[in-house]
């Protein structure tokens, strides 16, 4: 069972990465420099958007049932499975909570995707830590290379991010790709974090 868990989640990761790619490949109003990827849930591409956020709600619990079901001893089990269901509730609720566009009036539902989206960076990066650790040691040596690379990746990135938003000039030039960066280095850990745990059964 460890082995369907661990193949759905690496499907739903690898689905959730051709969504992404395709936000920014169909016809939209947006580009990879100056906008969020949140803002592709407003407008055309909110459709395509909800989508993505749906399957990588589904992607957490399935990741979530493969640790329990393949590390029930795990002395950090039951704080990563936490968050990875406060992951899936995140995205599952994402697309209802459109943001505000640059420029336009800010709401109480664009204030609430601020605050979940500060929350599943948070959650998402918290957990590569305990990830790393635990499949590290037991993987084959290029994927547990691939999880400290990412998790590099992603503290990097997040750091830019982060930054970007601190120095209001930089916003428009750099939170963009960085926020990409980050996504990217997520989507492609949890993926490796999942093919590590089928390399250990």
């Amino acid at each position: 069972m460890t082995t369907i868990f661990a193949t759905v989640a690496v499907s739903l990761g690898l689905a959730r990465f051709a969504l992404f790619l395709a936000l920014h490949v169909v016809r939209n109003d947006y580009n990879i420099v100056e906008h969020a990827v949140s803002d592709y849930a407003v407008g055309r591409t909110r459709a395509l958007s909800s989508i993505m956020s749906w399957v990588t709600a589904v992607f957490w619990v399935a990741l979530a049932v493969l640790v329990v079901s393949a590390f029930p001893d795990w002395k950090d089990l039951a704080g990563v499975t936490i968050c990875l269901i406060a992951l899936a509730a995140i995205f599952f609720v994402l697309p209802f909570l459109p943001t505000d566009l640059e420029g336009a009036a800010s709401t109480t539902v664009g204030r609430l995707h601020l605050l979940a989206a500060i929350a599943w960076f948070a959650l998402s990066y918290a957990c590569m830590g305990n990830f790393a650790r635990l499949l590290q040691p037991i993987a084959p040596a290029p994927l547990g290379s691939t999880l400290l690379i990412t998790s590099w990746v992603a503290l990097i990135s997040l750091v830019a991010l982060v930054a970007a938003l601190a120095i209001r000039p930089a916003r428009r030039y750099a939170f963009g790709i960085s926020e990409r960066i980050f996504l990217l280095s997520v989507n492609v850990f949890y993926v490796t974090a999942a093919l590590g745990v089928i390399t250990t059964r």
